[in-house]
């Protein structure tokens, strides 16, 4: 009978001892997935952040740049200026809204769909940011073209510059594609 005591008395023990551990792993599980998210959520954030600070820098400094060029005609200036501020003050309003969504996720109080969800969200309105961008880009382009003049080494320049922004600007969007894809995998419960 004390053997049997003894088994039962273990057996107690032993079942004390793996909850203990189901407790401890589910800890770790939480620490680690909060890590992941956290990670991609703030990678989100910095890069809005530097967007949104490019954007409202070009807003000030392109307006400078046009009016004290030396090298741009009068005719086109205003018109470009204006253009290109209202542009960059489109990107930067876009990129604002899109960061102010993504840093007020709380993965403790949101559950995983709806994280996947907002993330979903957030990625389309990306895109559309994207495709409203980028016909605009080519006006802003084409008017900046028109107050080169025809001097052929300032066209080459912009040529040259935009062939680099356009594959910089697609090196952003698949880091972008790969961490909204990340939130909405919900991989960061694994």
């Amino acid at each position: 009978m004390d053997e049997l005591c003894n088994m039962k008395a273990m057996w107690v023990e032993l079942n004390e001892r793996v909850s203990s551990l189901e407790e401890e792993n589910r800890k770790l599980a939480r620490k680690v997935i909060n890590q992941n998210f956290k990670s991609t959520q703030e990678k989100l954030v910095r890069k809005y952040s530097i967007f949104i600070a490019l954007s409202l820098i070009m807003v000030l400094y392109m307006p400078l740049f046009v009016c004290f060029s030396p090298f741009l005609v009068e005719k086109y200036k205003l018109a470009t200026i204006i253009y290109w501020v209202l542009f960059f003050l489109l990107e930067a309003g876009v990129d604002i809204y899109l960061r102010y969504r993504i840093s007020n996720i709380d993965i403790y109080k949101s559950s995983i769909s709806d994280i996947a969800k907002l993330a979903a969200q957030n990625w389309r309105i990306h895109k559309i940011g994207i495709l409203i961008g980028v016909p605009l880009a080519f006006g802003a382009v084409i008017l900046f073209g028109l107050l080169l003049d025809a001097n052929i080494f300032l066209i080459y320049g912009m040529i040259v510059g935009g062939v680099i922004g356009f594959i910089v600007g697609l090196s952003q969007l698949k880091k972008f594609y790969e961490n909204y894809k990340f939130l909405q995998s919900q991989d960061y419960m694994e």
